[in-house]
């Protein structure tokens, strides 16, 4: 089964994959930084809004394409902006040099605002086409907006040295979860979901987005001051932690038909090697 759901994951990599090839002219400098930008990317996020909307419906549309293509380029601009000199000051990125460090500070400041606007604008023309969209678009934006995921960032670029389980797990659910959150709450809205529906929803992307987070930590051989778990407790703790945290995101999608896919991409992120 895990072959089957693998397969169904790099089918929404490649389609997403061919939207953004589809969409950039590559005509100019800022479009050929965005689309360096997008490269080599797992589309986590769009797999889950697109697997989240056939919980209803069994083929998806361009629409959906589109407002996936519009989460990777959201992803991808928060991604540029981290690595800036003045965040996270990475040069590397998924293997290659990092945009500002590729094309110049000044083109990665603007090439993360671009996709940032591309991906509002094409979500209010979906929404345009179809008004099912609107309150996913707006719960989204809100996500990895200033009470969303620049919050968490904010909250990571000024921790304290000191900091403890609690702040750690607000800066995980606001820099990681908020995102998830938004690809799957987004989804149920489109789909029409009841109140009670999307709050499961909502609190599964908010395991799911802890548990990505708390394998980073498990992951990484030399975090050095920046924020981790391994901090706070030793390996096989913060495991157990993990594998409870699993447990729950799994109960949160029981109630759901076809939840399979939603449910391989708890052991795909939480156990993954890289």
């Amino acid at each position: 089964m895990n072959k089957e759901y693998k397969e169904i994951f790099l089918q929404n990599k490649n389609l997403i994959d061919q939207e953004i090839a589809k969409y950039f002219n590559n005509e100019s400098k800022i479009e050929e930084a965005m689309l360096y930008s997008m490269e080599d990317g797992k589309r986590v996020r769009a797999t889950l809004f697109l697997e989240t909307r056939k919980l209803s419906i069994k083929e998806i549309s361009k629409k959906d394409f589109l407002f996936a293509l519009a989460i990777e380029m959201i992803q991808a601009y928060s991604l540029v902006h981290d690595d800036l000199p003045a965040m996270d000051n990475d040069d590397y990125r998924r293997g290659k040099e990092s945009v500002h460090k590729h094309f110049g500070e000044d083109l990665g400041i603007l090439t993360g605002d671009a996709l940032l606007n591309e991906a509002s604008k094409i979500i209010m023309e979906v929404s345009l086409n179809d008004p099912s969209y609107l309150r996913a678009g707006v719960y989204l934006l809100e996500k990895v907006g200033l009470s969303g995921m620049i919050e968490g960032q904010i909250l990571d670029l000024r921790r304290r040295n000191n900091y403890d389980k609690d702040f750690l797990i607000e800066v995980y659910d606001k820099k990681t979860a908020d995102f998830f959150k938004a690809c799957t709450v987004a989804a149920g809205l489109v789909n029409g979901f009841s109140d009670q529906e999307i709050k499961s929803l909502e609190n599964y992307a908010y395991y799911l987005g802890l548990g990505f987070q708390l394998q980073d930590d498990l992951l990484e051989e030399d975090y050095g001051d920046e924020i981790n778990i391994l901090s706070l407790m030793d390996y096989d703790h913060a495991k157990k932690w993990l594998d409870e945290i699993n447990e729950k995101c799994k109960s949160e999608i029981e109630k759901f038909d076809n939840n399979g896919m939603l449910s391989f991409l708890i052991e795909f992120l939480s156990k993954r090697e890289y």
